[in-house]
């Protein structure tokens, strides 16, 4: 079937008239009658009825169009992704949760001054796949939490380092009070003691996990959540402690609802200077890097370059 018939035969169906069909497509109306002839005669069915000035869709009419649309919808994203315009096609991101609130709205801001009408997916990220993704074009790039890895096809750029903390309910015992000095936490001071956790905490759960053992610490009931937002409101409820990112609670932080402490003595991780992107007050020297993950053996659209030189300027050190 070839495309224009169908895009044709849409037209009709839209206003069950030729000639407000040869008009909106701005054809003569022959035309519209010979591309709908040579669509019946390709499919071997009538797709309309002419009875006078009256046009309706057959039951065959009726069963293409909604497949129709669909090949159309296909057509125009296929032609959308490959000419790459600047006022369209699509950019599609994953990103860490913690990353995108600290980031998100001023990189999408700086984006759209120059790609207004470009169609943006952002998924949160997983390393699940991610390769893959990236090397089919499923994915244009990401933007993680968490130590680099290696994969064929897969660039991997480290942007900074973000510091960790441990957050708690500012009257959990394990927080104290600002006014106590104390600032941070050892494996010791887990034990019994309730962790609300991601999935993976930014790949270093299981040093973490390995630390309270040799310790002989035995923690409490763990909760896994896999968004940060039910993290926080879990911790800040006085259910339990957990490891974040600084950016992630740096609002809360501030505004008195959560404590965070230095949380460098629960992993046998690389310590970095991480000072120079802390808060006022708080000392913390664990850290994760900030990874831009993009495909190394395919061209990167112009949205998505333009996307990645947003994050590497939001995230110079």
């Amino acid at each position: 079937m070839d495309i224009r018939h169908l895009k044709t035969f849409l037209a009709v169906a839209a206003g069950l008239s030729f000639r407000k069909a040869a008009e909106s497509l701005h054809y003569a109306p022959s035309t519209v009658t010979a591309q709908i002839r040579a669509l019946e005669e390709d499919l071997g069915v009538p797709l309309f009825e002419r009875t006078g000035r009256r046009v309706l869709l057959t039951d065959h009419g009726r069963r293409l169009l909604p497949r129709a649309r669909r090949i159309a919808e296909m057509a125009d994203d296929a032609r959308r992704a490959v000419t790459h315009d600047a006022d369209s096609g699509e950019l599609s991101v994953r990103m860490s949760q913690s990353l995108g609130m600290l980031c998100l709205p001023e990189a999408l801001r700086r984006f759209r001054a120059r790609f207004p009408s470009t169609r943006v997916h952002v998924a949160t990220a997983s390393r699940h796949g991610l390769a893959a993704d990236l090397r089919h074009g499923e994915v244009d790039l990401a933007l993680l939490l968490g130590r680099p890895f290696a994969a064929d096809g897969v660039d991997m750029e480290t942007l900074r380092r973000e510091p960790l903390v441990c957050i708690a309910a500012p009257g959990s015992p394990l927080a104290g009070s600002p006014q106590s000095g104390r600032d941070r936490v050892t494996p010791a001071d887990l034990a019994g003691q309730p962790l609300v956790l991601t999935r993976h905490v930014w790949s270093l759960r299981p040093a973490i996990e390995q630390t309270l053992a040799a310790a002989h610490v035995r923690p409490g009931a763990v909760l896994e959540c896999s968004s940060i937002v039910i993290v926080k409101r879990c911790v800040a409820a006085g259910l339990g402690v957990a490891v974040v990112p600084l950016c992630a609670v740096r609002d809360e932080v501030d505004r008195g609802e959560l404590r965070a402490l230095d949380a460098a003595a629960l992993a046998d991780a690389p310590q970095t200077d991480a000072s120079q992107t802390s808060a006022p007050g708080i000392h913390t020297s664990l850290s994760v890097p900030v990874l831009l993950a993009l495909p190394a053996r395919r061209q990167v659209p112009a949205a998505a370059a333009f996307f990645a030189g947003i994050l590497r300027d939001l995230f110079r050190p």
